[in-house]
């Protein structure tokens, strides 16, 4: 038995909690996984696993054998990386998940700059605002924001974030000025579809209360560039991210209109699976994205 597969074998069927998706991932067949299984145990002497028609289960002693294998692996890892890093230039495909509007305007960017510093690596790049199941995606570094939820994965910072509650000065001259967060409740809100309570928005006040009011508008739609466009055309008032609009606050295209209030902060930040030994080209991208947009102002 080839141990060190075994091993990386065991390991694939821990974290996928699955032999079918193991054999997917490691591009070997299922009975295959299942006789690596079964010599591991014979072997040890003890089951790792506890498995039915349906689904599987770790033992005290898989769990145990899995912190081993990993060290092992990973030390392996970063032995071949280490040697790797002298001889031999990154390369290899990157898979990424990235959300629409920040990816489009501040990823796409960066990424070609890291083309052109790694010109062989290769990126599969998916733009989606939806979270994405790192172990069966493939994805090897996601881009999200927010409440990340979960722990199957290591979250890296990127960058923070604020929202501002903006309207166009047309708008303005139309329906007015706000005096104050209640005064939302008499005013045309373009929302933002894929938050958890698009209706309901949330800010601090000077004194640092945080106060939230029920606010409603004739339009919604999944994507901030796409609400941005629609105040800037004097629609309604958004509450969005700097990176949209702190460009057009500034040419005065947008205003904002509650300056005595904070909006809500979130970061974004670089994630990738928690139980996945990191190769080189993953490595680098995560310095590169963190090197790049820690600090950034927008």
């Amino acid at each position: 038995m080839d141990k060190l597969q075994a091993m990386k074998v065991f390991c694939r069927v821990y974290e996928a909690e699955s032999f079918k998706l193991a054999s997917d991932s490691l591009a070997i067949s299922r009975p295959m996984v299942t006789r690596y299984i079964n010599a591991i145990e014979e072997e040890l002497g003890t089951k790792l696993l506890q498995r039915n028609t349906r689904n599987i289960s770790i033992t005290h002693a898989g769990r145990k054998y899995y912190q081993h294998c990993i060290a092992i692996l990973d030390a392996i890892e970063e032995a071949e990386n280490e040697i790797g890093d002298l001889t031999q230039k990154p390369k290899g495909l990157l898979k990424l998940s990235v959300p629409m509007d920040f990816g489009l305007s501040h990823i796409v960017p960066l990424l070609d700059r890291f083309s052109r510093l790694y010109p062989q690596i290769e990126l599969d790049i998916d733009f989606t605002d939806k979270r994405v199941d790192m172990t069966e995606s493939g994805v090897d570094i996601a881009i999200r924001g927010g409440d990340l939820g979960g722990d199957q994965f290591v979250a890296r910072p990127l960058c923070l974030l604020t929202g501002f509650v903006c309207a166009s000065p047309r708008y303005i001259l139309e329906k007015g000025e706000l005096k104050d967060l209640e005064d939302l409740k008499h005013h045309s809100c373009l929302l933002y579809s894929n938050a958890q309570m698009p209706d309901r928005w949330s800010l601090t006040d000077g004194e640092g209360v945080s106060r939230t009011v029920s606010v409603s508008g004739a339009l919604r739609a999944n994507n901030g560039s796409a609400l941005t466009r629609f105040a800037l055309a004097g629609l309604g008032v958004i509450y969005q991210p700097d990176f949209l609009v702190a460009k057009y606050i500034e040419s005065g295209e947008l205003v904002n209109l509650l300056p005595d209030y904070k909006g809500y902060e979130f970061n974004f930040y670089a994630i990738y699976p928690q139980r996945k030994l990191m190769s080189r080209k993953t490595r680098l991208l995560l310095a590169f994205l963190q090197q790049e947009l820690t600090n950034t102002k927008f």
